[in-house]
């Protein structure tokens, strides 16, 4: 289904609305309206009398605040991590700020992150914004998203991708918002006394005419020899503007020269305000026109009525994209949105689809798992069974061989230790210790085989000649551990000059 969006500009003197129908395609314009707040007699009651008619609790709201409410700081902060930079920023900026963070809505975006994050943040007091969502509230609307004037104009110019850096100029009735940007940054907002009106007084002043006349005149190009007056009053703003970029390349924020200006609000249908621009700068000035992208149509019969100057906020407000490096939102904290599924409802089928392609993923990677844990598990039973066939060779019924293994080393070390005898307190290192005192350490003496089945031991050894043969005999005999040593053979060992031989104690009783 399709998602409908209204982009509400709320300006000083006029409220300009695009409705947006939001489909897979992209967008369609199916709605505009201005209203002319004096007119209407007052904020309120031009906001009721915009959405008179209007389905609003259906529909999807986009605002915005004026730039001249806020206050803009670049900071540098020593680390990269977004959730640390969200716990400190707000400290950061307590010594720079006019009033107390503690009623204070704060938000950033990261200009450009090497060692340190360069951050360019925005700061406004809450009753500023709970004043805008009170009389939303009044007309049944909640704001998904506030942004700042008019950044998400300058969003749109980045998403082609075809500027380095530029300079958009929002120029209104009464201010103008400048936004400076550029590698898909915006890295400066500043915010100048000069409008259309400025324009409209000094012809004003300068013919001796009445306002609405001078306004009549100055929308047809029509000043005549008035515009030597304009054009000062234009040049002061331009300055200003230089500056601006002047005091950025100063303090090292900024890079690079705007290599182009963008236009846009109704002041910059003066035509000669452009011409003078191009030339004071020796840049190209270029009207912005949101409505020329190739994501967005009209439907029938709105095309007649639509000023892109007039209109470029409200319909990149309504087109403005969700995600965060997208512009500023100040609908946060207690102004929160509490109908935030409203926005996403067109991708809540899109996540049913991912969620259930991850636990289809899930489910795969399980069942391998399990298999090759499967086949992991059956090659070590069968070299546990192939280690216990070669060290028990004797039995043949295997069962569990962990278990019959671990009797049989139980067993043997039953046995090593004279359980079986008489003298089952004797342990064998007890035996081999005795051995080791009882025959001197100049005897040069090598036991290579040790039996002792509880009563008896069984020695075979090696030895230097005959005569250490009796000499260890006789030594042992003199131990009170053993009792009738006997010597049972003595032989050469072939092929060598040693002498093989082998003994047979009995172990003394208590």
């Amino acid at each position: 289904m399709p998602e409908k969006i209204l982009g509400l500009d709320i300006g000083s003197n006029s409220i300009k609305a695009v409705r947006i129908t939001a489909g897979l395609r992209g967008y369609e314009i199916t709605g505009v309206s201005l209203i002319d707040i004096n007119e209407a007699g007052g904020t309120e009651d031009a906001l009721k009398k915009l959405l008179e008619g209007d389905p609003s609790r259906n529909i999807v709201c986009i605002t915005s605040l004026p730039a001249e409410s806020f206050s803009f700081r670049s900071i540098k902060l020593p680390f990269k991590d977004k959730k640390r930079i969200d716990k400190t920023i707000t400290y950061e900026l307590e010594p720079l700020l006019p009033y107390p963070v503690g009623n204070t809505l704060i938000d950033y975006v990261v200009v450009d992150q090497g060692d340190q994050s360069a951050i360019f943040a925005a700061a406004i007091p809450e009753s500023v914004a709970g004043e805008l969502t009170g009389r939303l509230e009044g007309c049944h609307l909640e704001a998904s998203i506030i942004d700042i004037d008019p950044v998400p104009i300058v969003s749109r110019i980045m998403s082609g991708g075809d500027v380095e850096c530029g300079l958009l100029l929002d120029i209104g009735g009464n201010a103008t918002t400048g936004v400076l940007f550029g590698d898909r940054k915006i890295f400066h907002i500043r915010h100048f006394n000069f409008g259309g009106s400025h324009i409209t007084e000094t012809l004003a002043i300068a013919a001796g005419i009445e306002l609405t006349e001078a306004e009549e005149k100055k929308r047809a190009g029509d000043t005549g020899k008035n515009a030597e007056d304009i054009s000062k009053v234009c040049r002061k703003f331009f300055l200003e503007i230089r500056n601006t970029l002047e005091l950025l390349k100063l303090k090292g924020n900024l890079g690079k020269e705007p290599g182009m200006i963008f236009l846009t609000g109704g002041g910059a249908l003066y035509r000669p305000l452009r011409e003078e621009m191009e030339e004071f700068f020796s840049l190209p000035v270029a009207l912005c026109d949101v409505s020329a992208a190739k994501d967005i149509t009209m439907a029938e019969g709105i095309e007649t009525g639509f000023d892109p100057m007039l209109m470029n906020h409200a319909l990149a407000l309504a087109a403005r994209e969700p995600k965060k490096d997208a512009g500023f939102n100040f609908a946060r904290g207690k102004f929160k949105p509490k109908r935030t599924y409203e926005r996403f409802r067109k991708d809540f089928k899109w996540v049913a689809v991912l969620v259930f392609a991850v636990l289809c993923t899930l489910g795969a990677d399980m069942y391998i798992d399990y298999h090759y844990s499967r086949v992991r598990l059956d090659r070590l039973k069968t070299e546990i069974t192939s280690v216990f066939r070669e060290a028990c060779p004797e039995v043949t019924k295997i069962v569990d061989p962990v278990q019959q293994l671990t009797v049989k080393i139980a067993q043997a070390g039953q046995s090593s230790s004279g359980l079986n005898g008489i003298s089952f307190k004797i342990k064998t290192l007890d035996i081999l210790k005795d051995i080791s005192e009882a025959v001197s350490g100049n005897t040069n003496f090598l036991i290579t085989s040790f039996a002792f089945d509880g009563d008896t031991v069984k020695i075979k050894a090696e030895t230097d000649n005959f005569n250490s043969v009796d000499c260890i005999k006789s030594e042992l005999d003199k131990s009170s551990r053993f009792r009738d040593t006997t010597i049972s053979s003595a032989n050469l060992i072939k092929k060598g000059t040693r002498v093989g031989f082998d003994l047979r104690m009995e172990i003394a009783g208590d």
